[in-house]
């Protein structure tokens, strides 16, 4: 057998690892992103009522919203992903070019926060408009988005309208994926103003649309830490890391150990959607993060696996992390690996 070590992988961030970081940081530092981000908590928790089970027990998630109860089938590898629509529905929503998984969340979080377990959604009933307005809270003020105002040649778009159009299109994502139901035709004003939320688990499973309601302690589901919502890691981590972290919560058709979770490819990639590039990447970064616990098994010098399907990695939420900030947490993570 060929000699075999533990590879350490907080080794220096390469390259083009640097510039990504370099990139992420630079967003970061945005003018009043930081009031950005705490105005966003403050309205959201806004609506909290005794009973909500958010702050308690974390946010609670029905199972197959991250893992498929059937695995994919066809050609699908780890050098070609599976088509989005036989994705679970939080990898067939997540994309680095959209908010819709960030949206989703929040508006689980906003229902758990308001309403006791087994109750409707009903989120008509909190008269959220899309937009919004400074003395009116909307669903624009609760995405986390730095676009700016811009006057071109007099034309005025504010921030305000902006982060509403990535809203409006969000919402548009989750309606195709069974996750919310948008009413009227696409040419009507002000369709979106009357979405109504889904069960997360989609359509496609149920077989009809049914409103979400918060799951109650009976149901299929994991959870999230508290401060995964009110702490801001949601809005800062990339779509790629909150799917980690949500499989690293959910568990299921992982081998156990210790307290973790060792997922074959096969169930990563047919039953949570997930490419082994993006989970790589995004494995070592809550790694340096400190939200996810990796214990690497049975590794070869150069970082290979071993030649044996029980050699894979081991991970686990670290939830006490979740309790700090995240903004400043991150902002120190990035210039302590581009410091190495």
């Amino acid at each position: 057998m060929a000699s075999i070590a533990l590879i350490d992988f907080s080794r220096a961030p390469t390259a083009k690892e640097r510039k990504a970081l370099k990139g992420r940081l630079r967003r970061l530092r945005a003018e009043h992103f930081d009031e950005h981000l705490d105005t966003l908590t403050e309205k959201l928790i806004s609506f909290e009522r005794p009973g909500g089970p958010l702050r308690q027990s974390g946010l609670r998630i029905r199972t197959q919203f991250s893992s498929l109860a059937v695995p994919i089938t066809g050609d699908s590898s780890d050098r070609k992903a599976p088509p989005r629509a036989v994705r679970p529905p939080a990898t067939r929503v997540a994309s680095g070019q959209s908010s819709a998984l960030r949206l989703e969340l929040t508006a689980l979080a906003l229902a758990q926060l308001h309403r006791r377990p087994g109750a409707k959604a009903h989120l008509f009933e909190l008269g959220i408009p899309i937009t919004g307005s400074t003395n009116e809270t909307g669903w624009a003020d609760l995405v986390a988005a730095q676009p700016i105002d811009t006057n071109n040649h007099g034309l005025l778009v504010t921030s305000r309208d902006k982060r509403a159009r990535t809203v409006r299109s969000s919402l548009t994502t989750l309606d195709h994926a069974g996750l919310v139901t948008v009413p009227g035709s696409t040419r009507q004003l002000n369709r979106f103003e009357n979405f109504a939320l889904l069960n997360e688990i989609g359509t496609d499973v149920l077989g009809e649309r049914q409103e979400y309601t918060v799951p109650t302690n009976y149901e299929n589901q994991y959870t999230m830490p508290p401060g995964f919502i009110l702490n801001h890691w949601l809005h800062l981590l990339e779509d790629s890391e909150i799917t980690v972290l949500l499989m690293a919560a959910c568990g299921r058709g992982a081998w156990t150990g210790d307290g973790l979770y060792a997922f074959p490819g096969v169930v990563r990639l047919l039953n949570y959607g997930i490419h082994r590039d993006p989970y790589s990447r995004a494995r070592k970064t809550l790694e340096w993060l400190g939200l996810l616990r990796v214990d690497e098994v049975r590794r070869h010098s150069d970082g290979r696996a071993e030649d044996d399907v029980r050699y894979l990695h081991r991970i686990g939420l670290v939830p006490e992390a979740f309790n700090q900030p995240a903004l400043p947490r991150m902002r120190k993570m990035i210039k302590e690996q581009l410091g190495r």
